[in-house]
């Protein structure tokens, strides 16, 4: 399915364009992408009001929407192999990766927010005697859900679950890298029953597709997880029409390693911190902060462990490491690299870096010697390149992991559970990972911090806030008029 998904049928672009998505890793041509225009995306926009103002989907009971959701949790477990090798060949994500995360976890969303459907619950107060509030908790309307490449078909879980699960309608973007999963999803839906128009996919650049998208009137809230800047430009969209969002941005996650933490824990710790998807995560855990007296004995075995790493064909389960997503971003990590080491930082670890600019494999990159003040330490890199600084005590610690705009995540590593908790408590992220405890959880809210972003992705409680409208009933038990105006 190439085209795009709109009010339950597949159908061309209006301007006959196309967009030709290719393997990262072989250069070779995967499909030629139906492209949204504005015209599109109004299309688009209308199926899911209509979907949401006169269609079943809000008005369903509950347990029925949940029961679509395992529905469609079972039909992405059973297309497992399919969805992943897609993922893997439209990202060079290593297919060990994509099927043994990306697709479960896909599922896993589903399945845990197919369980929130009926239990959405708002507030009665009966403190006057003669008078009752009641708080109703109601769906929004038609949700703008745009995602990026990285991850592409658990992106559009983390979206497509919460806001389904509350009764609200939706226009999916996804990157238009990686857009190829998420037509599977769409296809996924429509076979299990969906009603027409609750989902929709739209495919196209994100400064026109997606900004067309996002001032559309029709739409009630946007979300949106990307780059910061592109952040900017939604909170700027969302005043068209006083829409709500919905941001979770970039970071540059802190490993903290104090003294008595068991260091080979913490050497596959940081090693997948960083190197996982070859750092292209939100989350990944680029700096890392660690006592001056440790640093040596740690740094060594960090990069010992390091070159031991397989990287190559994305689609071989031996490999622990494929490429990066396009020769763009490619491009963009070589100059940061460069950058960190005209600005005085010293490489450690690296690797052979081809000349030829369409190659997207990039090695493992290591850097000691790093200020807080260099580029490299303070601004989001997104691929394979960690950052090695040293601290003296665990204040010193503090503000060397806060001394960033971004606060989406921090990691801490230390057997003193009572330093652990001290320390997690002051530093400014939305999520802390103690001891490695940082996997993504269905029903773990993400908070960002700072630049890192505005609301909370996931969460049962966060979800039914951020996807659900507040009304509030006074219902007057009193039989005698008042006295105003008499």
């Amino acid at each position: 399915m190439n085209q795009l998904y709109i009010d339950g049928a597949w159908t061309d672009g209006s301007g006959g364009r196309t967009w030709t998505v290719t393997n990262p890793a072989t250069g070779a041509p995967l499909a030629d992408v139906a492209v949204a225009a504005a015209e599109d995306v109004d299309r688009a926009v209308g199926a899911a009001r209509r979907a949401f103002d006169d269609g079943p989907w809000p008005r369903l009971d509950p347990l029925e929407r949940g029961r679509l959701l395992r529905r469609l949790a079972d039909r992405i477990r059973a297309e497992l192999d399919e969805l992943a090798m897609t993922d893997t060949r439209n990202i060079g994500k290593p297919i060990r990766d994509t099927r043994g995360f990306d697709v479960p976890c896909a599922a896993d969303l589903f399945e845990s927010y197919a369980g929130l459907a009926d239990k959405i619950a708002g507030s009665c107060y009966g403190t006057l005697p003669d008078n009752v509030t009641m708080q109703f908790r109601e769906p929004m309307g038609v949700i703008a859900a745009i995602v990026p490449w990285n991850f592409p078909l658990t992106n559009a879980a983390i979206k497509l679950a919460p806001i389904l699960a509350c009764g609200n309608t939706v226009v999916l973007k996804p990157s238009e890298v990686a857009p190829l999963s998420a037509l599977m999803l769409a296809r996924l839906t429509d076979e299990v029953g969906f009603p027409p128009g609750v989902v929709n996919v739209i495919h196209g650049a994100g400064a026109e597709t997606g900004a067309a998208l996002v001032r559309h009137p029709g739409v009630d809230k946007i979300t949106f997880t990307g780059r910061h800047q592109t952040g900017v430009e939604m909170l700027e969209a969302a005043k068209i029409g006083m829409k709500g969002v919905m941001l979770e941005l970039g970071g540059k996650s802190p490993s903290i390693v104090f003294p008595d933490a068991p260091l080979d824990h913490v050497v596959n710790g940081v090693i997948t911190g960083i190197f996982f998807h070859l750092g292209q995560v939100c989350v990944a855990a680029s700096r890392l902060l660690v006592q001056r007296d440790q640093h040596d004995e740690l740094l060594q075995r960090i990069v010992a462990k390091a070159q031991t790493l397989r990287q190559g064909d994305p689609t071989d389960p031996q490999n622990h490491l494929g490429c990066l997503a396009t020769p763009l971003h490619c491009a963009h990590v070589r100059r940061c690299v460069e950058q960190a080491q005209q600005e005085g930082a010293r490489c450690v670890l690296s690797g052979p870096v081809s000349d030829d600019p369409q190659n997207c494999f990039y090695p493992p990159t290591i850097f000691d010697g790093v200020t807080p003040d260099m580029t490299i330490a303070r601004q989001e890199v997104f691929g394979p390149v960690l950052s090695v600084l040293t601290f003296r005590d665990t204040d010193d610690a503090v503000r060397l992991a806060n001394d960033c705009e971004f606060g989406l995540m921090a990691n801490i590593w230390t057997a003193d559970g009572g330093r652990a908790l001290h320390v997690a408590r002051q530093l400014r992220a939305g999520r802390i990972a103690v001891n490695g405890g940082g996997a993504l959880r269905p029903n773990v809210p993400v908070f960002g911090y700072k630049l890192s972003g505005i609301g909370a992705e996931l969460g049962f409680a966060e979800t039914v806030h951020e996807y659900t409208n507040s009304k509030s009933i006074l219902y007057s038990l009193a039989t005698e008029k008042t006295s105003w105006p008499e």
